[in-house]
């Protein structure tokens, strides 16, 4: 056989081999806060836009779960990020009470860091400096200083937490109203969020938002806004208010599209990170639950978003050249009433009650003290100075504690460390010295956490465990999968970019994503 000859039969077999898919330049990660997989499921058949999408063309799982307890947005966030629970990455609720001295803690507090544009209030989310475990924004940036790691949130704790140390953060702050970071992240607001915060500004000044004005600035304090109900000191209580979500999840997406546009994310050979979080929905959970129309409502805008996103995507980065990773935080119980409908037992955990009754049995078994230094769903933390005399009279404490309506369990933290049963184990995967409660309330199926809101999560059932899954884009299998754990999302997407699995992971690689 001549070597032209020999050559050519070369050339042909090279030519038959399927093409190698180029790997993607951008990872997309996207969490609808406070998103069971079964709500996921029923609502799905409705979507019209980026959802159905990513249903369509990507490949959805029948769910993700934590394997780990409390369910909360900055547990669910860095978990997601980390590939990691609680114990590792260290994030054990939105806040919690220093086990040393009894102070309140934001789980992104730093009296060193401030909110670039505004006041610094008493306690500002400002900084990931409680968390422990490295994220995908961090393994971005390890892969090439020159990579982007973006993380855009209607949430301070959820966007700080996304962008691990390493990446830059921004939020909407309800104080102004307005997308903001903090001197963390550097000394000026970025440029890519002015357009939106200009947009913003002429919505309250002709109305389209209503906002006050005091004093001739864009402001959130004002006379004419409601009280807010939620937490103070942390940008969040004036931001929700059910009906500004909608425009507040637009703003995210403006905001992410001129990120995209302007640092020309997934345009060069470095891989870079682009990382939202629809906050809203968890505000509307929370007061209208997961069964009502009005949380279906808020779902359609973030599908209606989510396909804006996509479609920014398609033209700034191309088809096929980005990928996204679509779940959620955490679930919801649903709403009481809805349950007991459906026949099952339900209701709310009066926690106050049961503090009260917890102390009344802590002051006839050990004498009158001050025993709590407060309660922080889903446990109550123990005054320091008298917590060595608890353990003495725990049983005491659990049998009270059983006995109150909605009640399954209560734990003494310190415990978990050698877990006696498959409910402490869930438990166990969160828990940090130091940072978790002391006593944990363990409440029965159905049944939700304290009286101040309608329903919310935290427990350790599946419907606040089950999560959506979905991977999108690049050479990604198409199709359905099935089960998975939520600490596999980071190891996938960095495989799928091609950047180190953040090293504290303890999830993998889902082979069924890769082709």
């Amino acid at each position: 056989m001549s070597q032209f000859l020999r050559a050519s039969l070369f050339l042909v077999a090279l030519s038959s081999l399927p093409a190698v898919a180029e790997k993607p330049r951008l990872a997309v990660v996207v969490v609808v806060d406070q998103l069971s997989a079964e709500a996921f499921r029923a609502r799905l058949p409705k979507t019209t836009g980026g959802i159905k999408r990513l249903a369509a063309e990507g490949l959805v799982f029948d769910e993700a779960r934590y394997e780990a307890a409390p369910t909360v947005t900055s547990v669910g966030h860095a978990t997601i990020v980390t590939g990691a629970y609680g114990e590792v990455h260290g994030i054990v609720g939105n806040e919690w009470y220093e086990g040393d001295t009894g102070k309140p803690r934001l789980s992104t507090e730093d009296a060193t860091y401030q909110v670039i544009g505004r006041e610094p209030q008493v306690r500002d989310g400002t900084a990931p400096s409680w968390l422990r475990a490295p994220t995908l924004a961090d393994s971005v940036k390890l892969s090439n200083e020159a990579a982007k790691a973006i993380s855009i949130s209607a949430k301070d704790r959820s966007g700080i937490i996304m962008a691990g140390r390493a990446g830059t953060a921004v939020w909407f702050d309800a104080e102004k109203p307005m997308f903001v970071t903090s001197t963390f992240y550097g000394k000026e607001l970025p440029g890519w969020v002015t357009p939106t915060n200009e947009k913003l500004a002429k919505m309250v000044l002709s109305g389209a938002l209503a906002w006050g004005l005091p004093g001739g600035g864009v402001t959130g304090k004002s006379p004419s806004l409601p009280a807010p109900s939620g937490r103070v000191g942390d940008s969040e209580p004036f931001a929700e208010r059910p009906e500004i979500q909608a425009t507040i999840d637009a703003a995210e997406i403006d905001v992410a599209l001129d990120a995209v546009k302007q640092l020309e994310l997934g345009k060069d050979e470095v891989p870079d990170l682009l990382e939202v979080s629809f906050s809203g929905h968890d505000r509307i959970g929370h007061e209208f639950g997961p069964d009502s129309p009005e949380a279906l409502k808020e779902f359609l805008a973030v599908d209606r978003e989510l396909g804006r996103l996509l479609e920014g995507l398609d033209a700034l980065v191309g088809k096929g050249k980005y990928v996204v990773a679509f779940t959620s935080d955490h679930g919801v119980c649903p709403m009481p009433e809805v349950s007991k409908a459906r026949g099952l037992d339900s209701g709310r955990v009066d926690t106050r009650k049961l503090g009260a009754a917890l102390k009344a049995e802590l002051d006839s078994a050990l004498g009158p003290g001050d025993w709590f230094v407060g309660y922080k769903t889903p446990g109550f933390v123990i005054n320091p100075k008298l917590r060595a005399k608890v353990p003495a009279v725990f049983e005491r404490l659990r049998t009270v504690a059983l006995a109150q309506p909605g009640v399954a369990d209560l734990l003494w933290s310190p415990n978990l460390t050698h877990p006696s049963n498959s409910t402490e184990v869930f438990w166990q995967r969160g828990y940090v010295p130091g940072r978790t409660a002391d006593l944990i309330v363990v409440t029965r199926p159905f049944w939700s956490y304290g009286l101040g809101d309608h329903t919310g999560h935290a427990s350790a059932y599946l419907y606040d465990r089950a999560v959506p899954l979905m991977f999108f884009g690049g050479d990604i299998k198409k199709g359905q999968g099935g089960s998975a754990e939520v600490i596999d999302l980071a190891p996938t997407l960095a495989r799928l970019i091609n950047v180190p699995v953040p090293a504290a992971a303890r999830g993998h690689a889902i082979d069924a994503v890769f082709r």
